[in-house]
């Protein structure tokens, strides 16, 4: 009968058994450049952002750090800190489009940098930043 036929497993040997798709035939062979391309760059945007994120989290540490620092030599009185001469000059610094106020415009800028700096030469860089997003997640 023909359910002898549909409970034979293809890898037991079975003369009578469905044969087993060809690699060159099945969809994973037809897509397997595109699969490696992606997991290669998922991975790569995966472990930038880690990185990313732990080199953010020790550059706050380190401001943190030395603003307490400074903070505290000013209360002891051994130093004067001008913090809005401070703040005037970290604007003029991260103020990418000069209107003089730091702003989402500027973020986006700084973004639009670090992106063409980290997909520079990749195959594929879309699955980096499938990946990147993944890793900020995590």
């Amino acid at each position: 009968m023909a359910l002898g036929l549909f409970s034979s497993n293809p890898n037991s040997g079975d003369p009578y058994a469905p044969p087993s798709p060809n690699d060159d035939d099945s969809i994973l062979a037809h897509y397997r450049p595109l699969i490696q391309q992606f997991s290669l760059s998922s991975l790569l945007g995966y472990c930038s952002a880690v990185s990313a994120k732990k080199i953010g989290k020790t550059l706050a540490f380190i401001g943190g750090l030395a603003f307490c620092s400074l903070q505290a030599l000013a209360h002891k009185g051994f130093i004067s800190v001008d913090w809005k001469k401070i703040e005037d000059s970290v604007k003029d610094a991260v103020d990418v489009d000069q209107d003089g106020e730091f702003t989402e415009k500027d973020v986006q800028k700084y973004f639009e940098r670090v992106k063409l700096f980290l997909t520079e030469n990749l195959p594929d860089a879309s699955g980096f930043g499938v990946g990147f997003m993944l890793g900020l997640k995590s």
